[in-house]
């Protein structure tokens, strides 16, 4: 028989949908997370797909709002993080006293800091968000902040962190992770494609930004790797990683898809590339083909 890993997480990174001006699109975002439910097993809102940096104090309060009246407290980890501790103590006690009972945050970013500066930062947000859970954010490509894991397993044993998203870099260290930090700390990698390399590492699962547009490859991938089911994973994990290649983890081409889907529009707060007339062939490719009826 083989042997059954406990099913990942599927989380999905949701963009912040806004309209031709700017604006928060408040319809399009409820379109898009209503669909999601059932899709996925949680989200992740006001990440870096979410384009946080961009986003006022109203708007992430509203957008964790939102989230949680479609998918409840215990599917929504609501980003909180900032780059001053000051305004990440803010956002913490907004979602908190909506009832939000899991939180995020990024490390500190932009001004170089040090692992004492980082442990600080981190207290504040803990102590600000009373019984609600914490998670750390590791993205140093981002931030400018190494992944270390055993800094990071003191971090949290001195503030109370209760797990970690590791992206970019921080990704491949996962299993280093895992080893540092006590048994069952849940731990997400950022790495739309690794779900089952995770997984296998002692991860909890994955905060995937392909899943917004594209929910249904690592949802099949995550049930194939929890039945063993070794053919399944193989046919899921390459539908998973044609999607990763043709979105290529951005923001723009997430919203493309999504557009191409009927759902919002493909405008970024932020400034971004533009999306190439090759990625947007491929990605209707994959649009169409997800809409196409099964045999």
């Amino acid at each position: 028989m083989p042997a059954h890993t406990p099913r990942a997480d599927v989380l999905a990174a949701v963009p912040t949908l806004v309209d031709e001006s700017g604006e928060i699109d408040t319809a399009a975002n409820r379109a898009l997370l209503t669909g999601l439910v059932g899709r996925v097993d949680g989200v992740f809102v006001a990440g870096t797909t979410g384009e946080f940096p961009a986003l006022h104090r109203a708007e992430r309060r509203d957008l964790v709002g939102l989230a949680l009246e479609i998918f409840g407290p215990d599917r929504v980890v609501a980003h909180i993080g900032a780059a001053a501790t000051r305004d990440a103590v803010t956002l913490a006690r907004d979602a908190v006293a909506l009832g939000a009972t899991r939180l995020v945050a990024i490390t500190p970013y932009y001004l170089a800091v040090d692992t004492d500066a980082v442990t600080r930062h981190f207290a504040a947000i803990t102590a600000a968000a009373g019984d609600a859970v914490v998670y750390g954010y590791l993205f140093p490509d981002r931030t400018g902040v190494a992944a270390d894991a055993e800094e990071f397993a003191r971090t949290s044993a001195e503030t109370g962190l209760a797990g970690a998203k590791l992206s970019g870099a921080a990704a491949g260290l996962l299993a280093e992770f895992v080893a540092a930090l006590p048994a069952g700390t849940p731990l997400w990698t950022g790495h739309d494609s690794a779900l089952a390399a995770a997984v296998r590492a002692g991860g909890r699962g994955v905060v995937s930004g392909l899943s917004s547009a594209f929910p249904a490859p690592l949802a099949a991938l995550a049930d194939a790797v929890a039945r063993g089911d070794a053919e399944a994973e193989r046919t899921a994990q390459a539908e998973a990683d044609e999607v990763a290649a043709t979105l290529a983890g951005s923001p723009e081409a997430i919203k493309y898809a999504l557009a191409r889907q009927g759902i919002g529009a493909e405008v970024m707060r932020m400034p971004a590339p533009l999306v190439s007339a090759e990625r947007r062939e491929r990605i209707d490719r994959l649009v169409a083909a997800a809409a196409a009826p099964v045999a």
